[in-house]
């Protein structure tokens, strides 16, 4: 019997994640029995490279073994075979037989894929990387791939590879770590997505429990990563990392993260203990859930309230509407007690795509139009922020949208550079708390745009509009009517603004940029 080493190229090494960990990171098909057919037979050497008995002795290496009953694809003519490991010698190699059809001529090319999971009749499968769920055992059992191109010696019926077979893993083996902005180890991540910015591919990794690290099989790379990382309890945190993978490597980096406040719902998070009020006033069912638990619907044109929360738990919101609008003058939210507000405002017309959502439809607009108006309990949280991340608007979207929400200190930012009618009409009349207005892009300001924006904003002393054409009639109607006497306005160089309440106010200093 032919002695046919396994020469994987797997380096069972603590490589580090190119020069810093935080910085920078470098179905199996049925085959039917062949009857009659030629007995292929093989033995392999002792595995340098990883296998499905991998494990993580936590010295900076994967140990690894063959194990009876693994199973290697011999893939040639539009089909694959199967060898399976019988018996495992006590030097570590591995004797492999296979059945392959009558009639395979000699010196037949043939490609072995390790594990024979991961192979199709072309060969390797192209979605093998796709969904991951982050524990090593599994990576072990299918996603430690080596391939090897080779030829048959068939005699009779009996067939055995021609000369020595050299595997080469085809990803590398990544132990990804976490930790939050306080410098904290995330210990319960339950989701990891891997998207490479130049290419777009991406890596789901959905945990079957909390855990502290997952193990993540990935093509070669160089390009620039972005990891999001989701925990347990819903909150969400990202990381953008240049890649430097070479296949058959093994990385241990672990990354500082930053709150990543677009990637999760709508979000209050209690003070002290209250419930929250909402009336559904859509023609769409909205959810909640409370500390990433079940979701409870709250269906068209009804009131549903959360039951009691404790400080400290947060409770999300989603729905699937092409538009959110009250269709009052009062917020559908009521707060017993004092809350933070922050996530993406846009799970609210989309519970699964909020993510990447920055366009709003609709020729009625009048989007999240009065959401929150009234609401004198809310509060900017200390480190995560509220998102409004449209950048297409409609009409009257975010009219009154904080009218009289005194606790407000800090105002989301609002990226969008065309503005319709009406858009921003009283969004932040009466927050008397709020000290800086968010920075206005826009160059050209639809009619009544920005009509009572800062109205009676009583401590707000800085502006900041980059508006090159104020042409259209009254879209600074009394926007800061009631604000101090003093302040500082940043406009563009050579603008001319109107002053007074509907321009820049009297005795505020101006900047040009």
């Amino acid at each position: 019997m032919k002695n046919i080493k396994y020469l994987g190229t797997l380096l069972l090494l603590a490589m580090a994640w190119a020069c810093s960990n935080d910085n920078e990171i470098v179905k199996p098909e049925s085959v039917q029995p062949v009857s009659d057919g030629i007995t292929f037979t093989a033995t392999f050497g002792v595995k340098n490279g990883t296998s499905r008995a991998l494990s993580d002795p936590g010295d900076g290496t994967l140990k690894a073994s063959w194990q009876q009953g693994e199973e290697i694809a011999i893939v040639f003519g539009g089909d694959k075979y199967t060898a399976t490991v019988t018996e495992v010698d006590a030097d570590g190699s591995a004797t492999v037989t296979a059945t392959l059809p009558a009639g395979t001529p000699n010196n037949q090319p043939v490609i072995y894929i390790y594990p024979a999971s991961a192979a199709d009749g072309n060969g390797l499968r192209g979605d093998v990387l796709s969904s991951q769920d982050g524990t090593l055992a599994t990576l072990s059992s299918t996603l430690d791939i080596a391939t090897a191109n080779g030829t048959l010696v068939v005699d009779g019926n009996k067939a055995q590879p021609n000369g020595t077979v050299t595997f080469e893993n085809q990803f590398a083996i990544c132990k990804l770590q976490f930790k939050d902005e306080s410098d904290q180890a995330i210990n319960d991540i339950k989701k990891v997505t891997i998207t490479d910015l130049s290419t777009t591919e991406v890596i789901t990794v959905t945990t079957p429990s909390a855990q502290p690290a997952v193990y993540v099989a990935m093509k070669p790379s160089n390009n620039s990563m972005k990891f999001l990382v989701t925990r347990s309890n819903g909150d969400a945190y990202e990381k953008t990392s240049n890649a430097h993978m070479q296949a058959g490597m093994f990385y241990q980096p672990t990354f500082t993260t930053t709150f990543a406040a677009s990637a999760i719902p709508l979000t209050f998070e209690a003070i002290n203990s209250g419930t929250i009020s909402f009336a559904n006033r859509v023609s769409g069912s909205v959810y909640y859930s409370i500390d990433g638990g079940e979701r409870v619907e709250i269906a068209a044109s009804s009131t549903g309230t959360t039951p009691t929360l404790t400080a400290g738990q947060k409770v999300c919101f989603y729905g699937d509407n092409s538009t959110y609008y009250a269709e009052t003058v009062s917020s559908p939210f009521t707060f017993s007690g004092n809350c933070y507000i922050y996530g993406n405002i846009m799970s609210l017309i989309s519970s699964t795509s909020f993510v990447d959502l920055t366009i709003l439809t609709g020729n009625n607009g009048r989007h999240f139009a009065y959401l929150f108006r009234y609401c004198t309990r809310l509060k900017n949280h200390p480190t995560k922020k509220l998102v409004l991340p449209a950048t297409t608007l409609q009409q009257l979207c975010y009219n009154y949208m904080f009218a009289n929400c005194s606790g407000l200190t800090e105002a989301p930012d609002l990226p969008a550079t065309t503005i319709p009618y009406g858009c921003y009409w009283g969004m932040f009349d009466g927050c008397n708390n709020l000290t800086k207005a968010p920075d206005l892009p826009a160059t050209a300001p639809g009619r009544w745009s920005y009509r009572d924006m800062f109205k009676n904003c009583s401590r707000l002393n800085s502006v900041k509009c980059l508006a090159t054409d104020l042409s259209v009639s009254n879209c600074t109607e009394t926007w800061l009517n009631g604000v101090p006497s003093t302040g500082t306005f940043t406009k563009k160089a050579g603008v001319t603004w109107p002053t007074g309440a509907s321009g820049i106010p009297d005795g505020w200093t101006v900047v040009e940029e």
